[in-house]
């Protein structure tokens, strides 16, 4: 790290230890996609196959899982987030493989033995694609399809698996798939952007009931990333029109529909969906960095001139994630919150041990604010495919591997972390 960075990080690192209580929940997050790849029949690979996003070879963890596990477990993260590949359960409709089932109940049972709870999410923005082709979510008469696997993959995993998490970030799939048009069905239109919307919402409330109905019971909870909206301009009324309005669409609607049932969509009637209501036993909180909107489009903001920068080009603003963390508890009062994803794509490890020391400090200062924050989750384990940008230098884990063995090695931000998880202390002293 250069002499600039750790000037420019100096503001946002804790001055005095921070002291973790022994059931706080330390882990790790990724998605079946990301990290397993190959060549299963999902729109993500057929929109690689047309080159509008770059190829998956995976990282290795469907064959690799036992391993990967354990190493987790050996850096004292006691916490696995992992998800299902819907196609390959469903590689077609109506017709579940139950060789892809026992691949990912022996995951879960590896996780346990290992002494790593694994959270088990369904959905992590990839479709079979069957389903994709039949319209997706956009089209209410496929709601049923989804909900059919929610119920076949509970029933399968809910022996092995005590936490569920019915999607991974509803309101980004909405925004980045219908919205922006940047990911599969690459849809920009405003009106099929807020039907989606309720869409989702809808089906995390009927997939929440489904699941709450297993035996034995699973926690079942939401994750959500925050985007932190702000005018890039504080004083220009355009641009803090804009972030207000993004605003109240993609994080209102939202905790006013996870609290009263009401779902309130621009352009569309106001509904009342009641099993909506408080559908979530937890609520998971993703944060990365602050959302600018400005002249040029969005972008990331932070409060100083000159802050730090990821390999990515986003300033570093753990701010956000305590002013979200505040947020939401305060709109959904008594509900635990975990932050379910926070790292940085980096290649430098001082860059990352100060990025999360930075954003558990902002953790700690939500908590002092009254926020019931029960857990760390960083994005993620060992590297994996990071979407548009594939396997570039952009690299988040805590780590990595060779392409051609499959090998892993852990970074120094592995064994930073591992010391803070052994102590339970953030020691100031101990940042580089």
């Amino acid at each position: 790290m250069s002499d600039a960075d750790r000037a420019r990080f100096a503001p946002l690192l804790p001055r005095e230890p921070i002291r973790f209580a022994p059931d706080f929940a330390w882990g790790v997050a990724s998605s079946a996609f990301q990290a397993e790849g190959g060549d299963v029949a999902n729109d993500w690979v057929a929109a690689a196959r047309a080159g509008r996003v770059p190829p998956n070879p995976g990282n290795g963890f469907w064959t690799r899982a036992e391993q990967d596990l354990a190493l987790a477990a050996s850096l004292g993260l006691r916490h696995y987030r992992l998800s299902v590949e819907w196609s390959r359960v469903e590689p077609a409709r109506g017709r579940f493989d139950e060789a892809a089932f026992d691949r990912y109940r022996a995951i879960c049972d590896a996780a346990v033995a290992a002494g790593v709870a694994p959270w088990v999410n369904l959905f992590h923005f990839t479709h079979p694609t069957w389903f994709a082709e039949r319209g997706g979510f956009l089209e209410p008469a496929n709601h049923a399809d989804f909900l059919r696997y929610v119920e076949r993959a509970g029933r399968a995993l809910a022996p092995h698996a005590r936490h569920f998490h019915v999607s991974n970030e509803s309101m980004v799939y909405v925004l980045t798939g219908y919205l922006m048009g940047t990911n599969p069905p690459f849809v920009r239109d405003a009106a099929s952007a807020f039907a989606m919307t309720r869409h989702v919402l809808a089906l995390h409330a009927d997939a929440f009931r489904i699941l709450k109905a297993l035996e034995p019971q699973p926690t079942v909870a939401t994750i959500e990333v925050y985007l932190d909206p702000r005018p890039e301009q504080p004083d220009d009324a355009l641009q803090r029109q804009a972030a207000e309005r993004f605003d109240a669409w993609y994080h209102g609607v939202l905790l006013e529909a996870l609290a009263t049932g009401w779902v309130r969509v621009p352009a569309r009637a106001p509904e009342e969906i009641g099993h909506l209501r408080g559908a979530l036993d937890c609520y998971g909180f993703n944060y990365y960095n602050a959302t600018s909107f400005g002249a040029d489009g969005p972008g990331s903001w932070s409060d100083r001139g000159d802050p730090p920068v990821d390999a990515m080009g986003r300033k570093v603003f753990p701010g956000g994630l305590e002013d979200g963390l505040v947020r939401v508890a305060r709109a959904l009062p008594g509900v635990p919150l975990l932050v379910t994803e926070n790292g940085v794509p980096t290649t430098d490890e001082a860059f990352r041990i100060r990025y999360v020391a930075a954003h558990l400090a902002a953790l700690e200062r939500a908590r002092q604010r009254g926020a019931d924050v029960r857990g760390y989750f960083h994005w993620t384990l060992v590297d994996n495919y990071e979407w548009h940008f594939g396997f570039g230098p952009e690299r988040f884990g805590l780590v990595g591997f060779d392409p051609a063995t499959g090998a892993r090695h852990a970074r120094a931000s592995a064994r930073w972390l591992a010391e803070v998880i052994r102590t339970g202390v953030l020691d100031p002293a101990r940042i580089p």
